[in-house]
């Protein structure tokens, strides 16, 4: 009896479920990524002032730290409001819930069924003259399945929208940086011209004061015209 041909078939088999550990593309950072040079990990600010964080997370209202009423006002209407946060929040919503089923595909799967319903049988079936009473038939039906993941097609989906999960919430933290930094950016120059109106009326106030000071002296004969047009 020639051995050789199932022989064979049993190696390749077992080649084939071997190979399906390394199914899939394992990504790695390659040895010379820009990500891994040390100056890309480096503080990003090297300062000695105490008042600095360089090496401290931003809390998640980091504009309350300016401890402005107003700002904190407009900022959170601006992040209620926002057209495109609300569409980053719905995206990522759906993602979540794409992540959520690709983590729940494969395993254990059960099914079950119920019913019940009333029925009268033929009396002449059971050759009987009279009428048969009415029933109650009850049906049931519970079924199990198992979803092995042989190739790595399951986990390769779950990684896969965990990935695009990842993605949407960094683009959604992104607008809501956006969004702050755009409220926190008009209201300081808003605030700075504010500042510069109050220097020049300010300014103008001294102005026609000393303009009222020399024409009084003029009038006092203490002054001269040329001064008043200087004042």
């Amino acid at each position: 009896m020639n051995t050789t041909l199932p022989r064979l078939g049993l190696i390749v088999a077992l080649a084939s479920l071997a190979a399906c550990k390394t199914v899939g593309p394992d990504y790695a950072l390659p040895e010379g990524s820009a990500f891994k040079r040390p100056e890309a990990n480096a503080a990003f600010i090297d300062t000695q002032n105490p008042d600095v964080a360089a090496n401290q997370a931003l809390p998640d209202r980091w504009w309350s730290l300016y401890n402005d009423p107003v700002l904190d006002g407009l900022i959170t209407q601006a992040l209620r409001d926002n057209v495109e946060l609300k569409a980053a929040d719905a995206h990522l919503r759906r993602a979540a819930a794409v992540y959520e089923q690709a983590m729940d595909a494969g395993g254990f799967e059960y099914e079950a069924e119920a019913g019940v319903s009333r029925a009268q049988l033929s009396a002449e079936a059971f050759l009987q003259e009279h009428e048969l009473p009415v029933i109650n038939l009850a049906d049931g039906k519970f079924a199990v399945s198992y979803q092995f993941d042989l190739f790595g097609k399951l986990k390769r989906g779950a990684e896969a929208a965990r990935a695009d999960e990842q993605s949407v919430a960094a683009a959604r933290d992104l607008a809501q940086v956006s969004v702050v930094a755009e409220v926190a950016d008009s209201y300081l120059e808003i605030c700075h011209a504010n500042h510069e109106l109050h220097v020049a009326e300010h300014s103008l106030q001294l102005q026609q004061r000393s303009r009222s000071v020399t024409q009084r002296l003029i009038n006092a004969g203490r002054g001269t015209p040329p001064e008043l047009a200087r004042a």
